[in-house]
């Protein structure tokens, strides 16, 4: 086993510059953090070659300090598991009535008709050393019939968790039904007492009619009594990592009343997962990763994972999410500082700015230095205010916008977005062919509606590398923005915070650099 600590040239976000990861697969036993997660093949863009993906086993106490080990757990086209020659690929792990650790996993072989759930299991509860079975998941004669009623193209990441109250294994499957319109995702359910022998019920735990198929599934409680359902989904409405919410583990699972429609983050922090905290069963703490792009700027699967982020739940039930408080305080409390006095723009007509260049504490995007940058605001009737990336006297860049959406005294809510600008008018752009770069999502990247505030509430700006993770109102915004600035969109390395019509007092301003990463 290799040591390593989380800011070393083997840090969580990614296993070598020319490596993505991909998909978690977390498990807390006792009091250590085991971060398995599937990585690609180096060099590689797109499928299949990209997703002939093996795993990677990590192992930590604290969240700050992981280790790694030696060899793979899992590796796609190893015997006796032919299933899986073409990836390895999402599922889940967990201590089974044995008191050791087993792993449901996708099998991808595209000569095959169906993708298929293998089964490995170790001879310790560490998973010091995973043994496939031979044959995929055996589903019982009395309910093998009903495969027939979910499509073969999908059959697919795997979370299995033991239901207290029925005394039984569950496991989640993503698939699709086979009849019905386009967009009939949907999460089957499998049921065991042993983990051996696999019961298919006939109707799905969770069908939606508005997804191509609901990935990297998984299902948890809080001590609240409430039931979460969180997977992931590619495109709109509400793309990105997701939950919903009940009283019982059978549903029926409901949107969240919590303003962003159940959306933690946007498109770009996919798959993400979790296991409770450790002392802490009310807080989770999640993974994901943050998706790179492919020479057309499309995003693709895998990238950067993202740094540890912790989920709670709100009285009303919905779950906000956060930077893991103690990650920051390690990373951050011995680096340089660059502090501002308050900062008050406006009041009235265009759009004013206040332009911060890079200092010893604000490094070059795309350095290896993490960078934490902090806020409060107070605003008086302000269109909207927020602070500005990448920005250029031509006004490119990314905006991080805040727009009141409602006056209730003692409950401010606001529009969030994250928008590159790119000042063009198609009308005038066609007449004398004067084309500005777009990028395939639009100028809007994320968005969350009627976020609450509370006051006096401090926004969180982690920037690692080409990586940009915002913490607010119990939200996540996460980006890959270097790969745009390199292309013309943002020239420079500028700063800055603006209003618009209005005016707005920025305070306990902060950026405070990390020791510099050992590339």
């Amino acid at each position: 086993m290799v040591s390593f600590t989380a800011l070393s040239s083997l840090t969580l976000k990614r296993p070598a510059p020319n490596q993505k990861s991909a998909d978690a697969i977390p498990i807390l036993i006792g009091d250590t953090y085991h971060l398995v997660h599937l990585k690609a093949p180096p060099h590689t863009v797109h499928h299949p070659e990209r997703l002939q993906s093996y795993w990677s086993h990590l192992r930590s106490k604290d969240l700050i300090h992981w280790s790694s080990d030696g060899s793979p757990p899992i590796v796609s086209g190893e015997r006796p598991a032919p299933r899986d020659i073409n990836g390895a690929w999402t599922g889940s792990a967990l201590i089974g009535p044995d008191g050791y650790m087993h792993i449901f996993y996708t099998g991808y072989n595209l000569s095959q008709e169906r993708q298929v759930i293998i089964h490995a299991a170790s001879s310790d509860i560490e998973g010091s050393s995973l043994v496939k079975y031979p044959e995929p998941i055996s589903i019982s004669s009395a309910t093998v019939t009903n495969l027939a009623l979910f499509e073969d193209i999908d059959f697919r990441d795997p979370y299995v968790l033991f239901n207290v109250e029925e005394q039984r294994y569950w496991m989640l499957v993503a698939t699709r039904m086979l009849d019905g319109p386009w967009a009939r995702g949907c999460l089957a359910l499998l049921t065991s007492t042993d983990l051996s022998t696999w019961h298919l019920e006939p109707d799905p735990l969770f069908a939606l009619d508005d997804i191509f198929c609901p990935e990297c599934p998984e299902l948890f409680t809080l001590p609240n009594g409430k039931w979460y359902l969180v997977y992931s989904r590619f495109d709109a409405p509400e793309a990105g990592t997701v939950y919903r919410v009940s009283d019982a583990p059978r549903g029926p699972f409901q949107k969240p009343k919590d303003g962003s429609a159940g959306c933690w983050d946007g498109k770009r922090w996919h798959a993400a997962k979790s296991y409770p905290k450790a002392g802490d069963p009310s807080k989770r703490i999640y993974f994901g990763w943050i998706a790179d792009r492919s020479e057309n700027k499309k995003g693709v699967w895998g990238g950067h994972m993202a740094y540890p982020r912790q989920v709670s739940a709100a009285a009303d039930g919905s779950l906000r999410i956060e930077p893991a408080e103690e990650i920051l305080s390690e990373l951050f409390r011995s680096g340089p500082a660059f502090k501002l006095p308050p900062v008050r723009l406006g009041p009235y007509g265009a759009v004013k700015k206040h332009f911060l260049y890079p200092t010893s504490a604000n490094p070059e995007p795309g350095s290896s230095s993490p960078t934490l940058m902090s806020f409060k605001f107070s605003s008086s009737d302000a269109a909207s205010f927020g602070i500005l990336f990448h920005a250029d006297p031509d006004d490119s860049g990314y905006w991080l916008r805040f727009s009141p959406t409602r006056a209730t005294p003692g409950k401010p809510t606001f529009t969030i977005t994250l928008s590159l600008c790119s000042p063009s008018d198609n009308f005038w752009s066609d007449q004398f062919r004067l084309y500005m770069p777009q990028v395939v999502d639009g100028l809007e990247l994320v968005r969350h509606n009627n976020v609450f505030i509370k006051q006096d509430e401090t926004i969180k700006v982690l920037m690692i590398g080409d990586t940009l993770e915002i913490f607010v109102g119990g939200r996540a915004i996460s980006y890959r923005f270097r790969q745009d600035c390199d292309e013309g969109q943002g020239g420079n390395t500028r700063y800055g915070l603006f209003v618009d019509d209005g005016e707005v007092t920025f305070r306990s301003f902060s950026s405070i650099v990390s020791k510099p990463l050992s590339e």
